[in-house]
Formats: C-alpha cells, structure tokens, sequence
C-alpha cells in the first residue's frame, strides 16, 4: 500500500511541477549565435542596482567573436534568459512562450532601427490550441522559432496550431507559410454544420409532407 502511495505521489509532483510557471530570475545573460561568430548580452545598467529588477534600464550589446561591440540597444525582458541571435548579428529575437492576445510576445531588436513588436493577435491562436499551465497559456510547438537559412532574412515561429509562420525582419510583416490550418477546420466545421441543418431540414420537410397525405 505505501508504495503504491509513494508511486501516486511522484506521478502527481511531475504533474504539478510540469504545469507549473518558473519565476522570472532578472538576471544578465549571454547569447550566441549558432555559428559562433557573435555573441550578446542582455544586462542593467551599472548606476540601475537599487531599483527593481523590471524597473531597471536594461540594455542588449551584441559582440564579434573576438569581444568587440558590435552594436547595442535599450530592450525590455520579461526577466527570462531567453532570445536567439543572427548568424550575422544584425538581429536578436525574443519570443514569449506565454500568449498574450493583445500585448507583444514577439520583439526583434536590429541595429540601428526601430525594433519590430507583434501582439498576440496577429497569430490569432484559437482557445482549444492553447496549453494551460498553472497561471498562464503556451502557444509555441515543440520546434519553438528559429532564423531562416539563406539570404533572405526571416524569424520562423511555429505554434501550437499546426501553423508555421514567417515573419520578414526588415519590414515587419507576418504572414503563414502555406495554408492558414485555423481557416480550414473552421471551413470544414461550418461546411459540416450546414450539411447537418440540410439533413435536419429535408427531414423535417418529409415528415411535415407525410403527415399532410
């Protein structure tokens, strides 16, 4: 009996940490890049040590290999250690594995321009495709986002709904590789609840007929 106990136990720990939200730990951290040709660093300013951690003037300084700066700009982190840099490092992105309908969870810091910001809204993830956790919804697959390889500069972000999404890191504009799969279930729901309300209505309509002769 004890060890049965002892085996619910664990299985309920795993549940319970596994849907559990970690604290943000506010503090500096590194960054390379997949080729390791660059490297940056996401930290307060030295004069900001009194404040509040998200109250401090944080700053992203990306690096050559060899340690010299490369460029920097003021960024505003949700006190995780997340964030993928460019294999030029012209581009860090941060993405938000909680979903937020209308605030940003996708920034993209580049040098020398305005950084790009995307609302939760623009991926307009449905309820059912959201993973609750303890205080707060997933919206990423297991594959996350990544760069794309080639010329052409891009952040691919894949979310739970089974679409993949291309976002252009010059311009700013998002859009869905291939078909949007949100607007085919919901085609196919309202397809199937049309053909039903038909089989319902001619139905009704041969009863009405019989019941009449």
């Amino acid at each position: 009996m004890k060890k049965a106990f002892s085996i619910v136990f664990i299985l309920l720990f795993f549940v319970v940490n596994g849907n559990a939200d970690s604290p943000p730990s506010w503090t500096p951290y590194k960054v390379e890049s997949e080729n390791g040709e660059y490297f940056s660093w996401v930290r307060f300013r030295d004069n900001d040590t009194t404040k509040l951690p998200w109250e401090r003037k944080w700053v992203l300084i990306v690096y050559t290999k060899d340690s010299t700066e490369l460029w920097k700009q003021r960024i505003r982190p949700m006190g995780y250690p997340e964030g993928r840099l460019s294999t030029d490092g012209m581009y860090f992105s941060y993405v938000n594995y909680w979903y937020y309908s209308e605030s940003p969870i996708v920034e993209v810091y580049r040098k020398e321009k305005k950084p790009i910001t995307i609302t939760g809204d623009k991926f307009n993830i449905p309820t059912q495709y959201l993973q609750q956790t303890s205080s707060h919804q997933l919206w990423l697959a297991d594959k996350g986002y990544h760069y794309a390889t080639g010329t052409e500069q891009q952040l691919i972000i894949n979310t739970r709904d089974f679409n993949t999404w291309l976002i252009n890191l010059e311009t700013g504009e998002v859009h869905v590789e291939g078909m949007n799969w949100n607007y085919v279930y919901a085609f196919l729901i309202s397809s199937i609840i049309i053909t039903l309300l038909y089989i319902l209505f001619r139905k009704r309509s041969r009863i009405t007929f019989a019941n009449k002769h």
